[in-house]
């Protein structure tokens, strides 16, 4: 079953003969099949799953024969994408939203600790099994300093094409780093909290530098209530088109997500009133059976 089909490459849900084994295949597209570049891209893909070892990746699988054509096999995940669940789970708790939000997180950083940029964190790209799990696919623009130095860095997702959570430096020919997956990251949690996005003018349609002007932050509090004041400044920082102003290290915006989880309102305790109520009853008891003891 093709599963995707797009100008840099074709992916299929595959069953190999031998293992029984369901797999996802992943080839280069006709179009792009004689350019050595991308070719030489596509073949380190593979090379850069590979090197990750994290539960929230998407994992490469061996094949069970040697391989005629170019292609890569990985794991197949069972469920669907961020954006079809969240269509699905219109009514989901900001306390399972906060619990992607941080499983998502996690694989990035996984992919920061490796020395590898994923370029493409959006919805689209983020798989959710139907245990909850997350996993991060699709590595069509991933970076990788040790192997490409900054040859490629955004200029092949230029030449894939941006999308709505694409950070303000790839737009406008800057530099781009690890704080730029931190702003996708952050675009997309900000979406799967309030169903928005941070601003009205997406950053991937940027002519100029004097256009970050026009990109004035909307709180994520007037959409979602429940959302944190403290909450919603992480992500304030985390978006703020100026890279050099956002978290320096993915570890510090992650913290940030973490710390409401643990500040969402736990169930009441119960009423100071029937406490002393039940507290009364215990003193009488106690008086009856020390009286019942003396007139022995």
């Amino acid at each position: 079953a093709v599963l995707s089909r797009n100008a840099q490459s074709r992916v299929y849900r595959v069953r190999d003969v031998h293992s029984d084994r369901v797999m996802v295949m992943k080839a280069p597209s006709p179009e792009l099949s004689l350019r050595n570049a991308y070719l030489e891209h596509f073949l380190l893909q593979q090379w850069v799953v590979e090197r990750v070892n994290s539960p929230f990746v998407v994992k490469v699988m061996e094949p069970s024969r040697p391989r005629r054509y170019l292609y890569y096999l990985m794991q197949n995940v069972e469920g669907e994408t961020l954006r079809q669940w969240a269509e699905r789970h219109p009514q989901a708790s900001l306390v399972q939203r906060l619990d992607i939000a941080n499983q998502l997180g996690k694989a990035v950083q996984a992919l920061h600790h490796r020395d590898i940029i994923h370029q493409q964190v959006m919805p689209d790209n983020v798989l959710i099994d139907q245990h909850g799990k997350v996993v991060l696919a699709d590595f069509s623009a991933c970076h990788m300093r040790e192997v490409d130095g900054h040859r490629h860095s955004g200029e092949l997702l230029r030449q894939i094409g941006f999308n709505e959570h694409t950070a303000p430096e790839y737009a406008l020919g800057d530099s781009v780093g690890r704080r730029s997956d931190q702003y996708s990251l952050a675009s997309t949690v900000y979406w799967l909290l309030t169903g928005e996005l941070p601003y009205t003018l997406t950053p991937n349609k940027l002519r100029c530098h004097t256009d970050l002007e026009e990109l004035s932050y909307r709180s994520a509090r007037t959409t979602n209530p429940e959302i944190t004041p403290a909450l919603d400044e992480a992500l304030r920082r985390a978006l703020d088109p100026q890279r050099p102003l956002r978290f320096r290290r993915m570890s510090e915006f992650l913290h940030a997500l973490r710390i409401p989880l643990g500040r969402m309102p736990q169930r009441e305790e119960p009423r100071t009133e029937s406490r002393r109520f039940w507290q009364g009853v215990a003193g009488i008891l106690l008086l009856l059976l020390v009286l019942s003891w003396l007139l022995r």
